[in-house]
């Protein structure tokens, strides 16, 4: 329950559960996350989620899934591309309408697909209501910045999506370099009305992630994917100093526990507007909750 000295909580970053055997867990994002016997293997449900943010105080959230085969590496002939992302966007408009108020939703899509990426954003957007899309360079194979990525981009930012996209080194042992942070400047110089959310923070190039963050207004930060006791000293103090319109708390669920990530986020030394902007109102701004 949210009080006067509880600002509300608002999750940049819920993955939507795995269904039992709809995913096999990397071994290697088990191992550095410490995650056995959990959410992650799969099982839980969109009920289980919603009682357990209830119960913590989140009173809404992105709700995301990324398609895992909806690239042309993926596709054997039983569906289109399109068809692939349509049953997805479907999925995501179903819950979201079952719980009116407590999710927005986003999608992946793979910027390879060039000109029929960008089509599948006007499809997600203005057929689904679909309020974010999802990049993620280690699945892709291309970088941030490539020529490739260029119509989605486009697409996105006639259609007033968001774009939030994974820089740092990946949990998976995936090539990092595809997501360092330094390779969004060019993407926010080229598309200055595009919001740009990075996720997971950067890590080896956490003064480059703060340097995007402080050149570009449209350029914004989540902290899915860690544990929010280990943020970086540099990002926080960006943060409480000089700007606290930037930075989001987020669960990454089902890669850490919502409870973890609600208790530590609560707990970060953060003071005033930035406590309140860090738990909920950046996100809630970005992502045009309530808006």
């Amino acid at each position: 329950m949210t009080t006067a000295a509880e600002p509300a909580v608002f999750d940049a970053w819920i993955n939507l559960p795995y269904l039992p055997g709809e995913v096999t867990p990397d071994p290697s994002v088990v191992a550095r996350f410490k995650r056995g016997n959990s959410a992650y293997e799969g099982g839980e449900t969109i009920a289980d989620v919603v009682a357990e943010m209830d119960r913590l105080g989140v009173e809404a959230g992105v709700l995301t899934k990324v398609p895992r085969d909806i690239t042309p590496p993926y596709v054997h002939g039983t569906k289109s591309g399109e068809q692939v992302l349509r049953d997805t966007c479907e999925r995501l408009a179903k819950i979201a309408a079952d719980h009116p108020g407590r999710f927005l939703t986003s999608v992946g899509i793979d910027p390879r697909l060039g000109y029929e990426a960008a089509k599948h954003v006007r499809i997600a957007v203005r057929e689904y209501g679909i309020t974010c899309i999802r990049i993620i360079p280690m699945f892709t194979g291309i970088a941030i910045d490539d020529k490739l990525a260029y119509p989605l981009y486009t697409a996105a930012c006639d259609e007033g999506a968001v774009v939030s996209i994974n820089v740092g080194v990946p949990g998976p042992m995936k090539p990092a370099k595809l997501q360092r942070t330094i390779l969004i400047d060019e993407v926010a110089l080229a598309f200055p009305e595009l919001k740009l959310v990075m996720s997971h923070l950067g890590d080896p190039w956490i003064s480059e992630t703060v340097a995007m963050l402080i050149k570009h207004p449209n350029v914004f930060a989540m902290t899915a994917g860690w544990a929010p006791k280990y943020i970086p000293e540099e990002i926080l103090r960006f943060a409480e100093r000089r700007n606290p319109g930037k930075l989001m708390w987020a669960s990454d669920y089902p890669i850490l526990p919502i409870e973890r990530a609600v208790v530590e986020g609560r707990a970060v030394p953060l003071t005033g507007a930035a406590r309140e902007s860090y738990l909920g109102a950046n996100a809630r701004k970005v992502f045009g909750h309530g808006l």
